[in-house]
């Protein structure tokens, strides 16, 4: 049966240690969620708690939105 499709998206591969990889076969296992869905939702929300312009330096221009 063919996956849906999810947008556009880019393959990364990771390296954990194999007990990790132990347990995250577990929980793909008991909850039915693939490990790269599992994977992918990590490294999303992790992403989202990373403010990139301020690490990178380039903030946000001091200019008035309008309402």
């Amino acid at each position: 049966m063919p996956q849906p499709f999810k947008g556009d998206r880019r393959n990364i591969t990771v390296r954990v240690q194999a007990v990790d990889a132990q347990k995250l076969q577990a929980f793909s296992d008991i909850t039915g969620d693939s490990k790269s869905d599992v994977v992918a939702r990590l490294v999303i929300d992790f992403l989202k708690t990373i403010d990139i312009d301020n690490i990178s330096g380039q903030g946000a221009l001091p200019i008035a939105k309008a309402s």
